[in-house]
């Protein structure tokens, strides 16, 4: 039996470094889906947002001088912000209370559509497909040997530029560790409430993909049975589009609704189809089965979709998604979005503050005087004195 190898990478028009020999290999299959809730879900990662270090107080005066208050108008102000804070809470559990209705919803209307016959019947239909999908391949490697070495000339390269420019709009995750202003302490809150809010968007589109999966597999199947039909009608004329076409639609789309592995339903695609954009790395979080974590560009492409599991299994996996991933990235969400506006709010006190302060000094210095000079730290001068006149 012939075997896979993989030879030094040739040039684009040779053979494309890969060494295909145009006949069956071992099995090596590619990867599938996981069953839902194979393994213990990792708690989400609490916040360490860096302490502010407030500016140093100038040193005390070598005179004795009268002491301020120990209560100041902001306690007031600390009260209200509080309060805002307590109905913003509110608003946002009132919420999350719909969205868990409307998920109940969805999942009782999925699973009296998603029967075990019609699970049968689609996970026959993918077998099927992914016959012919193989035994495409193999007239495929043979008419285009160079079908590796077009996609790491051409298509990777573009994949590269944009997670290049991903990274560096949003960084590699890392935030910085020390803050010198409240702008800073802001501009750090804004950078972890927008990756909260990608982490929850992205279990919101996987939630979404779960709600009719039957509806969706069965078009999958049937759109994936087309695009292979076209390939085998143009082999060799358009190698570029074939290639494009079938490395990444047909077969990502296919493998992304494959039952797992453990289900003994084995994809023949081997796995060396799948091998390529090595740079293109995502960063998986799939402890309930479908991948919630940062996709690969690859993988964003086709975006999230149901896969074929029993049907007895549908209830486990949505909530699984609900109780260990939707709750807690909702909930940190709203943690950041909190204190963000406390960090935001606090920066537009200090900036009314400070054009009040400056605005009415005159006023306030005048008015802050005593009235006799130099009798002012004299507990029986400052009795007698009269009350400075309102300006």
């Amino acid at each position: 039996m012939s075997t896979y190898t993989r030879q030094p990478h040739g040039s684009y028009g040779g053979t494309g470094g890969r060494g295909e020999q145009c006949a069956p290999e071992d099995p090596d299959p590619a990867e599938q889906p996981k069953r839902p809730c194979a393994e213990e879900c990792e708690k989400l990662p609490d916040d360490c947002p860096p302490e502010l270090h407030e500016p140093e107080r100038c040193p005390e005066p070598d005179c004795d001088c009268p002491k301020p208050p120990k209560t100041t108008e902001t306690c007031l102000q600390e009260l209200g912000d509080r309060a805002e804070k307590a109905i913003a809470e509110g608003l946002r559990a009132t919420q999350f209370k719909a969205d868990m209705d409307a998920l109940q919803a969805k999942a009782k209307l999925a699973t009296a559509d998603y029967t075990h016959d019609k699970y049968k019947k689609l996970v026959a239909q993918w077998e099927h497909m992914d016959r012919d999908i193989s035994d495409f391949l193999h007239k495929l490697v043979c008419a285009v040997p160079c079908w590796w070495c077009i996609i790491e000339c051409f298509i990777c390269p573009q994949i590269y530029e944009i997670r290049r420019r991903e990274k560096m709009l949003h960084g590699e995750g890392h935030h910085y560790t020390e803050v010198h202003s409240l702008h800073d302490l802001l501009h750090w809150h804004n950078h972890n409430r927008n990756k909260k809010k990608r982490k929850l968007d992205r279990i919101k589109a996987v939630l979404a993909a779960w709600e009719k999966p039957a509806t969706t597999i069965d078009a999958i199947l049937a759109a994936n049975a087309k695009l292979l039909s076209d390939s085998s009608k143009t082999l060799t004329p358009d190698a570029g589009k074939l290639v494009y076409d079938v490395f990444f639609r047909l077969i990502p789309m296919h493998l992304a609704i494959a039952p797992p592995a453990s289900t003994g339903k084995i994809t023949r695609i081997h796995k060396k189809f799948t091998e390529f954009c090595e740079c293109d790395k995502g960063h998986p979080d799939d402890c309930c089965g479908p991948d919630v974590g940062v996709p690969s560009f690859r993988e964003a492409l086709i975006g999230p979709q149901p896969y074929l599991i029993p049907p007895s299994e549908y209830y486990d996996l949505i909530c699984c998604l609900a109780t260990k991933r939707y709750e807690p990235a909702k909930d940190a969400w709203n943690a950041a979005e909190s204190a963000y506006e406390k960090v935001d709010a606090k920066i537009k006190r200090f900036q009314t503050e400070i054009a009040d302060k400056t605005k009415n000094f005159d006023k306030n210095a005048r008015n802050a005087l005593p009235a006799n000079c130099c009798d002012w730290n004299d507990p029986a001068a400052t009795a007698a004195a009269p009350a400075p006149a309102a300006s």
